[in-house]
C-alpha cells in the first residue's frame, strides 16, 4: 500500500503548525503584473475517520498579510477589499472530501468580510505531515469593490501545511 492512500491516514484530529505553515496567494494587478502575497494561518484541523477526511477548517489571520509592498499591503486591508480591521479573520471549512488520484479534492466555504463563497483545492500529501493544497478563488462573490482591470477576479490560492499526527 503506497503512503499516499487513505488507509495511511491516521484516525483523529490532526492539527496545523501555525509556525510551519503558509498560505500563499497569487492575483494579476492591472491585467498584466502578478501580484504575490502570504497570510498567515492562526488554526487549522483535520478530523480523520476510517481513512477519510471528515472535516477541515482553518482561520487565517488578515492582519499578517504581506505582499512585499507595504502600500499595497495598507490598500489590501481598506474596508472595500479585506477590511481587515473589522474582520480580521479569514476561514475555510469543508463541506465535503473525496479521494482524487494520490491525494484529496477539497470542497469548502471561505468566509470573508461577512460572507461567503465555494473554494475547491486539490491537496496532494508532500511528506508523512506535510501537504500542498492549491486552488482558484473567484473574488467576485465575496463584495470586494474594485475594478477588475485592477485587481484581477480569480486569486490563486497555495497552502503549504505541516500537522502534528493526533497522539
Amino acid at each position: 500500500m503506497s503512503p499516499h492512500t487513505a488507509a495511511a491516514l491516521r484516525a483523529g484530529t490532526w492539527t496545523v503548525r501555525s509556525g510551519r505553515t503558509t498560505a500563499a496567494f497569487e492575483v494579476r494587478n492591472f491585467g498584466v503584473n502578478r501580484v504575490r502575497g502570504t497570510i498567515g494561518v492562526r488554526t487549522g484541523t483535520v478530523e480523520v475517520h476510517d481513512g477519510a477526511v471528515t472535516a477541515v477548517h482553518a482561520e487565517l489571520d488578515l492582519g499578517t498579510l504581506d505582499t512585499q509592498n507595504e502600500r499595497r499591503d495598507l490598500d489590501l486591508r481598506k474596508p472595500n477589499l479585506l477590511d481587515s480591521a473589522a474582520r480580521p479573520v479569514m476561514t475555510f471549512t469543508a463541506t465535503g472530501a473525496r479521494r482524487q488520484d494520490d491525494g484529496w479534492e477539497v470542497t469548502g466555504e471561505l468566509r470573508l468580510r461577512g460572507t461567503s463563497c465555494p473554494l475547491t483545492l486539490t491537496v496532494e500529501r508532500v511528506t508523512g505531515t506535510r501537504v500542498r493544497a492549491t486552488g482558484t478563488l473567484d473574488r467576485a462573490p465575496l463584495g470586494m469593490r474594485v475594478p477588475r482591470a485592477v485587481i484581477g477576479r480569480y486569486v490563486r490560492i497555495d497552502v503549504e501545511a505541516e500537522f502534528e499526527p493526533p497522539s
